[in-house]
Formats: C-alpha cells, sequence, structure tokens
C-alpha cells in the first residue's frame, strides 16, 4: 500500500471518529440543556471518540468500508438520556434527537465553505484535487497542490452529511424514528414503534445498499457548482 493510499484511508478513519463523537457529544449535551444531565456526568459530552466508540459501528465497519473504496459512515455507543429529567416532555424529546445530525450537517457545512475557500487559495490545482477525491479517485490526486487539505475537507463534508442522513431515517430506533414518534397521531406512532427491533437493520440497510448515498446528492450539486463556479477560474 502506497503513501497516498495510507494517507487517504488514515484520513477517512479519523473523520468517522470525528463525526460519531460530534454526534453522540451533541445529543448529551442537548439533553443537559434540557434538564438531563446523565449524559454530561458520564463524560459523553466531549469530542474525545474514545467515549462513544462502538466495536462493530464504529471501528470495523468503517475500516471495512474504506477498505472497498465507499463513503464510510458508523455510530457509537448512543448517549445515555432519560426523558423522564425533561423539562418539556415530547418537545425536548424532539430536539435532543434531532442535535445529533444537526450537528453533523452543521459540520458538512462548515466543510464545504472551506472546499470553497480552499478552491479560492490555492487556485486549479486544489479545484482538480477536489474533483478527483468527489469522483473517488483520490490516487490520481496525490500529486497535486493542496490535495491533503482538499481530500480531508471533502470527505469531511460527505462523511458528516452521510451520517446525518442515515441518522434522519424515519425508523425506531434511529434519531428521524424517535421525532416522528414525538410527531405522528398516536395511532400512526404505535405502528412505527412496533418496527424498532427491526429499524437499526432496516437503516444499515439502506445505506449499504445506496438508498443513503443517492440522497446525498444535493451536497453533490453543491460541491459540483462550487468547483465549477465562475468566481475560481481556471
Amino acid at each position: 500500500m502506497d503513501s497516498n493510499a495510507v494517507f487517504t484511508a488514515a484520513v477517512q478513519f479519523l473523520l468517522v471518529l470525528l463525526a460519531i463523537a460530534v454526534h453522540e457529544s451533541a445529543h448529551a449535551w442537548m439533553a443537559d440543556l434540557c434538564g438531563d444531565p446523565t449524559g454530561r456526568t458520564a463524560g459523553r459530552v466531549t469530542l474525545n471518540p474514545l467515549p462513544h466508540l462502538e466495536p462493530f459501528g464504529s471501528v470495523l465497519l468503517p475500516a471495512l468500508q474504506i477498505a472497498f473504496t465507499m463513503i464510510p459512515f458508523g455510530w457509537g455507543r448512543p448517549a445515555p438520556v432519560m426523558p423522564a429529567s425533561f423539562r418539556r416532555p415530547g418537545w425536548d424529546d424532539i430536539r435532543v434527537a434531532a442535535a445529533g445530525p444537526v450537528a453533523n450537517l452543521l459540520l458538512s457545512s462548515v466543510a464545504v465553505v472551506g472546499v470553497a475557500v480552499g478552491v479560492a487559495v490555492l487556485g486549479p490545482e486544489a479545484r482538480q484535487a477536489a474533483y478527483l477525491t468527489l469522483l473517488r479517485q483520490p490516487g490520481a490526486a496525490g500529486h497535486l497542490a493542496g490535495f491533503p487539505l482538499m481530500f480531508t475537507l471533502v470527505q469531511a463534508a460527505l462523511i458528516n452529511a452521510f451520517i446525518a442522513v442515515f441518522n434522519l431515517i424515519p425508523l425506531p430506533p434511529l434519531d428521524g424514528g424517535q421525532i416522528a414518534l414525538q410527531l405522528l397521531p398516536s395511532d400512526w406512532g404505535a405502528k412505527l414503534a412496533a418496527l424498532r427491533p427491526y429499524g437499526f437493520i432496516i437503516g444499515v440497510g439502506l445505506a449499504v445498499l445506496g438508498v443513503v448515498p443517492i440522497l446525498l446528492a444535493p451536497l453533490y450539486m453543491i460541491l459540483a457548482i462550487i468547483l465549477n463556479a465562475a468566481l475560481f477560474p481556471s
């Protein structure tokens, strides 16, 4: 394995760990704001990935996806939450469930802005490096100026958006399912809740089989527009 392949694999793996830490920390932080300090006292309001690690979802699955040149994603141990401590049950449940995906989407947005700034500052080779990363051809971009930065920013945007979209699938126990349970009429909510034992497996299946990547099409379009903008001439 050449040095470029080692670099790209290491960066992707570290970005997955960061995205997981941001996601779970956001859940614990929002729960604390809503009156439940359980996650904070358990040391889960931290960007240190170690307290959030789940062996398969945080390590093995991302490593396999990187090996097969897929967009890596994963999950951590759920941050401990006690809804009975919330000041406004229902609304606070929604806020806590949404906090993780929103945090990932914010991080993805910051990375997209970073791509735009990086291309503007570093020029045509950086734009080409970003394009090749977007097309999953980083091996052809290793010699280009700005490749390490552009690869990292593009991957940060994709990985965080992927984890956010995955978690927003409206199936419990995923975050989207938890939000749906609060918003749906009680009879519909009961039917959705019956899927809880299978929701996570279905969600992983949708992600691995390519449904979630299809939902990332708007992000690909935004990045393509940025890279093609007249503001950044060749």
